[in-house]
């Protein structure tokens, strides 16, 4: 299956089709131009029937994105695929998919209601506040009837999950413009999130295949913890149809080691003209090849493979 039929397959599984539901309009390439004027304060999204939503990311949303990032369709993709998860923006309810965060609310508002509301306003970060799924509704809902905008900017929404407090970046002026925006369709979030990689230059990052400093930048200094960059190569090289990047060798290996990285050492020593089964066990005569193309190499002779012979050995 090459990489377009993917592609159309992942957009249009789960999709349902709403005659009567109204088209989305397309949001103009983003960023920088931030136009909405300060909106009075709009009830938050409430639940609506899931068949009634037609609020699914399309084909087009993607061709657009792509445009806009002076980037392929495949790499756009890898990053929904990495970022969400397979989870799309919404709820089956028809609400955008949102995570309450109460450390950055206690922080907005001056910790003013860490005492009184403990579960949606606290410090520091606490994994056992969160109620997941729809259950962080009713957290955003009684954080924004103590303090509207300081709620909205400490939610992050929609299919990247980019924080309400991040609105400019994402190319809006004001937060409910922005939560008005990504409470519309996943095309908007998709917007949003192409304005957030352009304004923070993620995009170059990402043309360039930068996957690490595209990682560290979007994801923060952990994410080699979390294989972030791992994650975004591998998504990438199936959505454009290529075949899987190959992890490079970060462990130390010596004999008694067997596996699929130890295949790898033997296939490589192979090619340089050494003479050995290729069976992935670590062996006297794999660590005597080691030995010798570390000495043609004028490396340590310790039948040891570490980072530098690994890389001598193109790994």
């Amino acid at each position: 299956m090459n990489g377009w039929s993917r592609l159309y397959g992942w957009l249009t599984s789960g999709w349902s089709v709403a005659p009567a539901a109204p088209a989305v309009a397309a949001a103009p390439a983003p960023p920088h131009h931030l136009v909405e004027a300060p909106v009075v304060a709009p009830p938050l999204p409430t639940p609506v029937p899931a068949e009634a939503r037609g609020k699914k990311l399309r084909p087009d949303d993607m061709l657009r994105a792509a445009a806009a990032l002076g980037d392929s369709v495949a790499a756009v993709q890898a990053v929904l695929t990495v970022e969400t998860g397979g989870a799309g923006g919404f709820l089956l309810d028809g609400r955008p998919r949102i995570l309450f965060e109460a450390h950055l609310f206690s922080r907005a508002t001056g910790r003013r209601f860490d005492a009184s509301h403990p579960r949606i306003s606290a410090q520091p970060w606490d994994r056992r506040l969160y109620a997941g799924g729809a259950g962080e509704w009713p957290r955003l809902d009684a954080a924004a009837a103590l303090a509207r905008p300081q709620a909205l900017c400490s939610a992050s929404w929609g299919l990247a999950q980019i924080l309400g407090s991040n609105h400019r970046a994402a190319g809006h002026a004001t937060v409910e413009g922005y939560v008005a925006a990504v409470s519309e369709s996943e095309g908007r979030q998709l917007d949003a999130l192409v304005a957030f990689l352009r304004a923070e230059g993620l995009d170059r990052l990402l043309r360039a295949r930068d996957w690490a400093g595209f990682a560290r930048r979007y994801n923060g200094p952990g994410y080699a913890a979390n294989a972030y960059d791992q994650k975004l190569a591998a998504a990438y090289a199936d959505a454009a149809g290529e075949p899987p990047p190959v992890r490079p060798i970060a462990t130390m290996l010596r004999i008694g080691h067997r596996g699929e990285a130890v295949l790898r050492v033997q296939r490589a020593l192979g090619w340089a003209g050494f003479m050995l089964t290729q069976d992935g066990v670590f062996g006297r005569v794999t660590e005597i090849a080691v030995q010798q193309f570390q000495e043609r190499m004028r490396l340590a002779p310790d039948g040891v493979v570490g980072p530098a012979t690994a890389r001598a050995l193109g790994l």
